[in-house]
């Protein structure tokens, strides 16, 4: 069966299983596919999380061929609340971790249809995090408002598969996870497609 991951940032992962494979396997799968190391990853199905990791895909009830679910990283906690909570200790730890900070500067555009162009304003966020501490709460209120729609929209599209709408989405976001991986290729094994390549 093959199963779509997406996070909270729209991206999409597809990864094709066995359902007797058990969830802890997947997730070392998608530690390979996301980058997300498997004690950071926080997956849910039809609004609950799994979090039985020696079950099997089956026995946790993730059903259908193209299943959707959400993967998102571990919030850590520190001195007992969230650190998403504390903008100001986030801001701190991108400014204090210059391989974060030149991710967030990275633009990426949407590889799914169920995001929004509004869901990539890593360079707004970097910027915001070295000089406006204000602006850099505001953004990350909002992105965590984005990553609750998602996830409300992704349970919307895993309840019912018979939806054909639903079904039509899932499939548009295979494609262009697709269209994307393709595209990645063909940077790096062919760039001289994209580009005058004068020869001397």
């Amino acid at each position: 069966m093959e199963l779509t991951f997406m996070t909270d940032v729209g991206q999409t992962f597809v990864v094709e299983i066995d359902p007797n494979m058990e969830l802890e396997n997947v997730m070392a799968l998608l530690e390979a596919e996301s980058s997300i190391p498997v004690s950071e990853q926080s997956i849910s199905y039809g609004g609950r999380e799994l979090s039985n990791a020696k079950a099997t895909i089956r026995e946790l009830g993730v059903q259908g061929e193209n299943a959707m679910l959400m993967l998102r990283r571990k919030v850590a906690n520190v001195a007992g609340r969230p650190i998403e909570q504390d903008a100001e200790m986030m801001r701190l730890q991108i400014l204090g971790d210059p391989d974060l900070m030149a991710q967030l500067r990275e633009v990426s555009a949407p590889s799914s249809p169920l995001a929004s162009s509004s869901d990539y304003t890593q360079p707004e966020l970097a910027a915001a995090a070295q000089s406006n501490s204000t602006r850099f709460a505001e953004l990350l209120r909002q992105t965590r408002d984005r990553h609750l729609n998602a996830e409300r929209e992704i349970e919307r599209l895993n309840a019912d598969p018979y939806d054909v709408d639903a079904q039509r989405k899932i499939e548009e976001a295979i494609r262009q996870e697709a269209v994307a991986e393709n595209m990645d290729h063909a940077l790096e094994y062919s760039p001289e497609f994209f580009g005058k390549v004068t020869m001397l």
